[in-house]
């Protein structure tokens, strides 16, 4: 956690310091975010705050929230809260390996130069401003922002060095298409 404020306080610094950084830290840092995310989700969601996209930062804790609204619970009662934690994880881990694959190869087609690791580490360092409130209504939206900036544009295009016209238009692209399904289908990225 002690990456946490110069990720805050100077992205682009931060990940060109972390361009050496091997597969384990940004891993430890993603899992210490999310651990905080299961913990916290699973508390909020008992006193009565569902978890929605204008709630959570996080897919997993959407996806995990409603696997145990609509089966988990009736069966397990306040036991399911406890899964829902260990769900949150692993889903957030899936979510992680697929978001990793998914821009590196959107980074390659735009010219990136670099491995897999660059987009594991933009996926796994991108995370931190969840721990700012990722499972509070509202709060949670600028949270996942900040989040998605980091993960889609700031990251990628310092450890990528991708031109900075086409990180802009793949962070539009992408915004604008998770705001037309979110207001056309309740839904984000089809969940």
């Amino acid at each position: 956690m002690r990456r946490m404020i110069p990720l805050l306080k100077n992205p682009s610094g931060f990940f060109e310091s972390a361009r050496l950084d091997g597969w384990k830290p940004p891993f430890k840092f993603f899992l210490q975010i999310t651990v905080f995310l299961s913990i916290a989700t699973p508390i909020v969601n008992y006193l009565g705050v569902e978890s929605t996209d204008f709630s959570s930062s996080y897919q997993a804790q959407i996806i995990a929230y409603r696997l145990i609204r609509n089966s988990l619970l009736d069966q397990y009662g306040l036991y399911a809260y406890f899964i829902e934690a260990l769900l949150i994880l692993g889903f957030a881990c899936i979510i992680l390996v697929f978001g990793t694959g998914f821009l590196h190869v959107i980074y390659k087609l735009m010219g990136g130069k670099g491995s897999a690791l660059n987009a594991w580490k933009a996926m796994c360092y991108g995370v931190g401003p969840c721990v700012l409130g990722g499972f509070l209504p509202y709060i949670s939206l600028f949270a996942g922002f900040y989040s998605l900036l980091l993960q889609l544009y700031v990251g990628p295009k310092v450890l990528y060095a991708v031109q900075e016209s086409r990180a802009i238009f793949l962070l539009a692209l992408i915004i604008a298409l998770t705001f037309i399904e979110m207001f056309m289908l309740g839904t984000t990225v089809g969940f």
